[in-house]
């Protein structure tokens, strides 16, 4: 059985627009992260959406500490940079969390 083609239109209801979007950002990032592996391709993608919110997916081995034999001093400050603001934001957003669950 074979599917047939989605016509592409903007989608009229408020609710199946926001389902239909969660789903396809899902399988978008998805399949940026199997991409990434399976290809060993370096992959960024940034999705907002329609209320301005950003999701967001990077396979930087480098983050992951692969790949770092060949990197420079700068290179290597750049990332301990990146991953400083990274765990930052992970403890502002764990914060967060612990206020509302604590009210």
């Amino acid at each position: 059985m074979v599917r047939g083609k989605t016509e592409l239109k903007r989608i009229e209801n408020a609710t199946s627009r926001q389902v239909t979007f969660s789903k396809r950002r899902s399988g978008l990032l998805k399949k940026a992260f199997e991409l990434s592996v399976l290809c060993d391709a370096e992959v960024a993608l940034i999705v907002f959406s329609p209320k301005g919110k950003l999701y967001e997916f990077s396979s930087s081995r480098k983050l992951l500490g692969h790949g770092l034999e060949s990197s420079t001093l700068d290179e290597l400050q750049q990332v301990e940079e990146q991953l400083e603001k990274s765990l930052s934001n992970i403890r502002a957003r764990k914060v967060k969390i612990y206020i509302c669950l604590n009210l």
